[in-house]
């Protein structure tokens, strides 16, 4: 119940302490009725415990009203998560801070990941902070998703063009290129318009996932965690290698090669043998945009090409 401090009358006033009495409990009440209705959790909460909770925090805490008061907030997060800045919300009035953590309902053990906005009341006496609770797990699920939608390619889960190339451009705006080398190494699978013609588009479609899962393994388990794997168009795809100079991606596109071709893909149509051609590029001092870097690699995967396919070829800087 939500407490309100009554004042003193003398006998002669003590109708009108009556009617002020009734007035508060029902103002009281309503209030009480008005915070439980909110979509969100309210605590009022002191240094040490929990002094009044609303209908919202029960339900998103997983506690009954009578165990709730008297507990810490605290004691309701994930001990792995970051530590909630709870005593700096103590130190002035007229200032919020909000914060996101991960909370575990205690009646269901569910862990959901909260918006925390805490700010100081101007109560006299005991120090007191306002505690709003907002479950953004499903915000945040729906946000990651449509951000994983806008930059990841729909059939492979490989990258798109569109954030391949964002990234490289943070990487051509970096002012220590001399200090830091970036290479990149363009991939095409061959002959693939014959397999899609062969075969049909479904196990086309599965060379191509399965060559962007085996990208990916390779770059986890290279020491490449920081290199960028996108599918930027049909059967090309591009590797971005910050931190690695020209010999350096030429040997790492060399080793993916001959993995590729010495595992054969398993189809609906039965294994079938991939290679790709590949063309590999770092970026030079005087490199003004990545399409020029871009070129460099494409002239090599064309060379490649042109010279049997199933190979590396890497541009001299």
């Amino acid at each position: 119940m939500i407490m309100f401090e009554l004042f003193d009358c003398d006998e002669q006033g003590s109708a009108t302490a009556d009617i002020t009495r009734a007035s508060l409990v029902d103002t009281e009440d309503r209030l009480g009725i008005m915070l439980d209705a909110m979509p969100i959790g309210v605590l009022i909460h002191s240094q040490h415990a929990v002094l009044y909770a609303n209908a919202g925090a029960c339900s998103l805490l997983g506690e009954e009203r009578n165990s709730l008061i008297g507990k810490h907030i605290l004691d309701f997060q994930r001990s792995d998560s970051d530590p909630l800045a709870f005593d700096k919300a103590f130190d002035a009035l007229g200032t919020t801070m909000d914060q996101e953590i991960v909370l575990v309902n205690s009646h269901t053990g569910q862990e959901r990941l909260m918006k925390v906005i805490m700010g100081r009341l101007p109560w006299d006496g005991l120090a007191v902070v306002q505690v709003l609770l907002q479950d953004i797990t499903d915000q945040k699920r729906a946000e990651n998703s449509l951000r994983k939608l806008s930059i990841t390619d729909e059939l492979t889960g490989a990258y798109n063009r569109r954030h391949a190339f964002y990234e490289a451009g943070l990487y051509m705006e970096r002012s220590d290129r001399e200090a830091s080398p970036f290479s990149v190494a363009l991939l095409d699978i061959d002959h693939f318009k014959y397999v899609n013609d062969t075969y049909g588009h479904a196990v086309g479609d599965e060379v191509l996932k399965t060559f962007t899962q085996r990208g990916h393994r390779f770059l986890a388990t290279s020491n490449m965690d920081s290199a960028i794997f996108a599918r930027i168009g049909g059967e090309e795809f591009l590797i971005l290698a910050p931190g690695h100079n020209l010999a350096s991606a030429a040997k790492m596109a060399e080793t993916f090669r001959q993995r590729l071709a010495g595992t054969p893909v398993e189809t609906a149509k039965g294994p079938l043998s991939v290679t790709a051609s590949i063309g590999v590029a770092e970026r030079r001092w005087d490199d003004s945009s990545f399409d020029t870097i871009l070129n460099r690699a494409d002239d090599a995967l064309y060379e490649a090409k042109e010279s049997g396919r199933n190979r590396v070829v890497a541009v001299a800087a």
